[in-house]
């Protein structure tokens, strides 16, 4: 088939490629040698993707949502695609230069080459030249989902929800080794994220996670940032480089942070299982976060075991109905939104900074001014009531 300039990934021409672009005026390079700062990435196919939330008069399509969303239209076969994984097995190379159209309806969940992912995949016939292309974004860009049509977490299933962090986790794994060895690189930015609903940034409602893999030095944004570099410094202020703030929480529920802050986590505890920990976020970015903690340190998604998996959907799971409730019950004051974003703050690939692993779970909420111009919140609920609400729901189920 014909493929357009930039589907699936896929250039023939370099001047086409998404590029990026680092504000000079909020850029360092970080004791990782890797540039840091605030990031801007040029890829205008990016405009052409289907916003399916809307028709043309800006009206909900709640009807159109249950069956003829786009991703409903590749697993049925009726649109081309390039399936990395399915149920947690490998399907295509994550390089392949052949979309195409295959009924998927036997398999729970499947992951993707993004159609309108914001970097270059392969440049095609004489991909080598990708190698020598310092300013433009290259990798993998792909999509997880489930077969069948929900518009939110909270309607799967748990064993559903299990199937889609295998297939997510083995379309990772296959894309990392495959990057590493065409690029001669140990390392690797990893983003991996949920954007439910439209305000948190989906343009269509069938639920699905997103993954970024850079294989160029694109950098890190200043959040990133702190997570890789917090680590070491905590190893330094205590004094200890066994030191891991999440680990001494899970160990010990109530410490003295290496701020002298008192943490107590107990009171902020919404469920937990023999795997992971729930809890609202001390400082939350917005009212209602949740963080999920792994029991056991781990830096990376690619790390979970099948056991870990299991209890993540479990907790992802109950998480989200948790976040449900708390929304519905919330003051209209606090411009709390349904929609949500689920981000994996996890160690970028090569990096060996040692941080542990943790899943924020973000409502969308109106937010300006200061809260814009710093990396700062005025948040109107204290997490430890917040979590009382949310414990409160869920036993009353």
């Amino acid at each position: 088939m014909e493929i357009p300039e930039g589907y699936w990934g896929i250039y023939k021409d370099t001047e086409n490629m998404p590029l990026e672009r680092f504000d000079p005026f909020r850029t360092i390079i970080n004791e990782f040698g890797t540039k840091v700062g605030h990031i801007t990435q040029f890829s205008p196919l990016r405009g052409k993707r289907p916003f399916e939330h809307k028709n043309n008069n800006q009206i909900v399509l709640e009807e159109l949502h249950i069956e003829r969303d786009s991703f409903c239209k590749v697993v049925a076969g009726e649109l081309p695609a390039v399936v990395l994984s399915q149920d947690g097995n490998i399907s295509n190379h994550p390089l392949s230069v052949e979309p195409k159209k295959e009924n998927l309806e036997s398999h729970t969940a499947i992951s993707i080459v993004n159609l309108f992912t914001p970097m270059a995949r392969v440049l095609y016939q004489h991909t080598q030249e990708l190698d020598s292309i310092q300013d433009k974004s290259i990798g993998v860009g792909m999509v997880h989902l489930l077969t069948k049509h929900y518009d939110t977490l909270s309607d799967a299933s748990a064993k559903e929800i299990i199937e889609l962090l295998k297939t997510t986790q083995i379309a990772h794994k296959n894309s990392v080794d495959v990057l590493k060895e065409k690029y001669n690189t140990s390392k690797l930015t990893i983003l991996h994220f949920f954007n439910i609903g439209e305000e948190a940034g989906a343009s269509i409602c069938h639920i699905h996670s997103q993954t970024y893999i850079y294989a160029n030095d694109i950098g890190h944004g200043w959040t990133s940032l702190g997570f890789l570099s917090v680590p070491g410094f905590h190893k330094k202020k205590m004094n200890n480089l066994n030191y891991c703030l999440a680990c001494k929480l899970v160990e010990n529920k109530k410490i003295k942070d290496p701020l002298n802050q008192e943490l107590n986590f107990e009171e902020r505890i919404v469920f937990e299982n023999e795997e992971w920990i729930l809890l609202t976020a001390f400082a939350p970015e917005r009212d209602g976060q949740l963080r999920l903690i792994p029991k056991r340190h781990t830096s990376q998604f690619l790390f979970l075991d099948e056991e870990q998996i299991k209890k993540l959907a479990e907790a992802i799971l109950i998480a989200n109905k948790a976040l449900d409730e708390f929304i519905a019950l919330a003051p209209q004051s606090m411009n709390l939104l349904q929609d949500r974003n689920i981000l994996f703050r996890q160690e970028n690939i090569g990096y060996n900074s040692d941080m542990h692993l943790l899943i924020d779970i973000i409502p969308i909420q109106r937010i300006g001014g200061a809260e814009i111009m710093e990396t700062y919140r005025i948040a109107t609920m204290f997490p430890e009531d917040v979590a009382k609400i949310m414990r409160d729901c869920l036993n009353k189920k």
